[in-house]
């Protein structure tokens, strides 16, 4: 089993947290982009949380094709921000997410919306046998000190980011971010985050 990154620092901490597999499991330095390994070297390749956050998204899901046999599967977690929905409280969510995610990707060359594209551009890759399953986040699916310390992680990493590149201030962004959590912090509040895994087999 080979896991990458382009990120020491990530691989690292994986080699340390996956020590108990010794030699079956390996982490190496590279680009999904170009992976420089053979062609078909795998039965199944998974791709995580990545192509809503790189450009060109449709180069790495060819490269991730490439590199899988005939009759192989490839699973991918696509992020999308459209897919997020939390009940108005002080302030309504709608109006971020409706505007935020797509600003931000056109200035950064990235699609914060490209979950609901992956079945298309499998299709038009000839994979076969594609579905769409989603992982959803919820208080009623998720512990909502779990779902919190998500929506904290985003506040605190991206509010600069954000303010940079769409017409949201960092203090809008975490006034919005703030309402969401108070939302998720209140027994009796909702959001609800869909996650698509688009999976398919190669020819």
């Amino acid at each position: 089993m080979l896991g990458v990154d382009v990120l020491d620092k990530h691989l690292e901490f994986a080699r340390t947290r996956f020590t108990d597999f010794g030699e079956r499991v390996r982490f190496e330095n590279r680009s999904v982009y170009d992976l420089g390994l053979p062609g078909g070297a795998f039965d199944l390749t998974v791709c995580r949380h990545v192509i809503h956050s790189i450009p060109y998204p449709e180069r790495v899901l060819a490269e991730l094709i490439r590199v899988t046999r005939s009759g192989g599967r490839i699973h991918v977690i696509a992020e999308d921000y459209g897919m997020i929905h939390f009940e108005p409280r002080a302030l309504d969510p709608d109006a971020f997410w409706r505007e935020g995610p797509r600003a931000f990707g056109e200035a950064t060359g990235t699609d914060l919306l490209v979950g609901r594209k992956v079945y298309g551009l499998f299709r038009r890759l000839d994979l076969l046998d594609v579905t769409v399953d989603y992982v959803v986040i919820d208080p009623v699916r998720v512990p909502r000190a779990t779902f919190v310390s998500i929506w904290e992680a985003w506040r605190d990493g991206y509010a600069r980011a954000v303010a940079e590149h769409t017409r949201f201030s960092e203090q809008e962004f975490l006034a919005h971010f703030d309402n969401m959590l108070a939302t998720l912090r209140d027994p009796d509040g909702y959001g609800v985050w869909f996650v698509p895994i688009v999976s398919g087999r190669v020819p």
